[in-house]
């Protein structure tokens, strides 16, 4: 019995620094880069602490002064920092409940870019590149006029950002 108990915790305790190593380590540092993040308290680890092909970013606490932009640009901070990983979903979760995924292709796509893409493209497309957690589209694709396309972009965008946290830390406030 002593055996199994000590195996158990020598497996807890490799699962907990490999997660730490791997991920949660990355994410931290990349978060910490730039002072305006620290409004944000986003944490990576390993699908159900286990899974190296899936990464969960799980938001756990807002500061009441950032704005949706501050979440958005951790988001993508933290994707710049696994840009030479490859995960095959990217599950966006907030106080420990998956609300959305990414394809990890996209995630490591919105990484490679980070530096030179214009992250109000990258912001305005995310939502038609989110999965809900069964991984089935969140939102659709849009088509059209320009003005057209890019206010129904930044509509799922909002919503994508109410689903995710919003309405959870709006319900909290009463």
């Amino acid at each position: 019995m002593r055996k199994v108990l000590i195996a158990t915790v020598a497996a807890l305790g490799a699962l907990i620094v490999a997660n730490g190593v791997f991920v949660t380590w990355p994410a931290l540092q990349a978060k910490q880069a730039d002072p305006r993040n620290e409004n944000i308290s986003l944490y990576a680890h390993f699908g159900w602490g286990v899974n190296p092909t899936a990464l969960v970013l799980d938001l756990w606490n807002i500061s009441p002064t950032a704005s949706m932009a501050d979440v958005d640009r951790v988001l993508l901070d933290t994707a710049e920092a696994f840009k030479n990983r490859s995960f095959s979903k990217i599950q966006l979760a907030f106080r420990g409940k998956t609300r959305f995924q990414f394809k990890g292709s996209y995630f490591r796509q919105i990484g490679q870019e980070r530096a030179w893409q214009n992250p109000v493209y990258t912001i305005r497309t995310l939502a038609e590149n989110v999965q809900d957690s069964n991984g089935r589209p969140a939102f659709g694709t849009w088509t059209g006029g320009l003005l057209g396309v890019v206010g129904r972009q930044m509509e799922d965008h909002h919503e994508m950002h109410r689903q995710w946290y919003i309405n959870d830390l709006a319900n909290a406030a009463y």
